[in-house]
């Protein structure tokens, strides 16, 4: 029998006011039963708040910058210091110990008042050189820019231009882009990205080119000025160029001995009426001259040639 109908059958048959605190206490007995689960979820709720709370007052130990760091330094405990953060701000790669970075080399340029992460430096055995800028099978030239021609100094390691060459003067003068989407790996003797981002100014610029682009910016230095054109970061849509070369005007062809000759109706006519040619056989000498003797026969006259010898 099902206990639920076993219980009413037993209430049936109790009297009425008996019944009646039966059904009162049970009535008690399930409202504790809920209370008491309702309050264990509230409890268990609270604990978890206060776990996620004290999880984010958590202070966690990190390291930072003191003082800007330019790219490929070696970094050194005075450029660093650990201060106390919010667990929940703090990047997992973020660096817990100055220690762990001391004697390492900045991957990029880290400004003063950054936490230092794993990812701001270089892998250890990996060289951040000046040689290490130039990529295989290239070289590395560097040529003389002023601040007009070098963009007021806002170009910089890392910059991408082209190199446009300037010759002639006044009305000859002649512009044309001579290398395209070049990379600047040096600004004057820096070959480190940095941090500020003002304009640096320099008598010079080093780029990387194959070598064939190097020879074509040697003859753009020695024919006239070059000038750069900053690009942006993004575009690297190549521009039609030219060999600085055949920006000059082509020199007049040369007067030949022919040419000085006076023109061929000054020349007198050649014998037979037509040009001897080199490869003809010698003309023969002339007949020798004749005499001629008049002979009479009455009123009738007659002219014989005969040869003087």
């Amino acid at each position: 029998m099902n206990p639920l109908r076993a219980l009413f059958l037993s209430l049936s048959r109790m009297p009425p006011a008996v019944m009646l605190l039966v059904i009162v206490g049970l009535a008690v007995v399930v409202t504790m039963m809920v209370t008491g689960k309702m309050n264990e979820g509230q409890e268990q709720l609270t604990k978890e708040r206060q776990a996620m709370e004290a999880k984010q007052n958590e202070k966690s130990k990190v390291v930072y910058t003191v003082k800007d760091i330019p790219e490929g330094a070696t970094i050194t405990a005075d450029a660093l210091e650990e201060k106390d953060c919010e667990a929940s701000k703090v990047s997992p790669d973020a660096l817990q110990a100055s220690s762990s970075a001391v004697g390492r080399v900045a991957k990029y340029g880290i400004p003063a008042g950054q936490i230092v992460s794993q990812h701001d430096m270089a892998p250890i055995g990996i060289s951040t050189t000046f040689d290490a800028k130039i990529k295989e099978g290239q070289r590395a030239i560097t040529f003389a820019v002023d601040n007009q021609s070098g963009v007021a100094g806002f170009v910089a390691p890392g910059s991408h231009v082209d190199i446009i060459g300037v010759v002639g003067n006044g009305r000859e003068t002649k512009a044309n882009p001579i290398l395209s989407d070049v990379e600047v790996i040096a600004v004057g003797t820096v070959y480190q990205k940095s941090s500020s981002a003002g304009a640096t100014p320099a008598s010079s610029v080093t780029v990387a080119l194959a070598p064939e682009d190097a020879n074509k910016l040697i003859k753009g230095v020695t024919a006239g000025k070059l000038y750069l054109t900053l690009r942006s970061e993004k575009d690297h849509t190549p521009v039609a160029v030219v060999d600085v070369t055949n920006m000059f005007e082509k020199p007049p062809v040369p007067r030949s001995e022919v040419a000085a000759l006076p023109p061929p109706s000054a020349l007198p006519p050649p014998p037979f009426g037509g040009v001897p040619s080199a490869h003809a056989e010698p003309a023969p000498p002339p007949p020798p001259p004749l005499h001629e003797i008049e002979l009479w026969s009455g009123s009738k006259k007659e002219t014989l040639s005969v040869p003087k010898n």
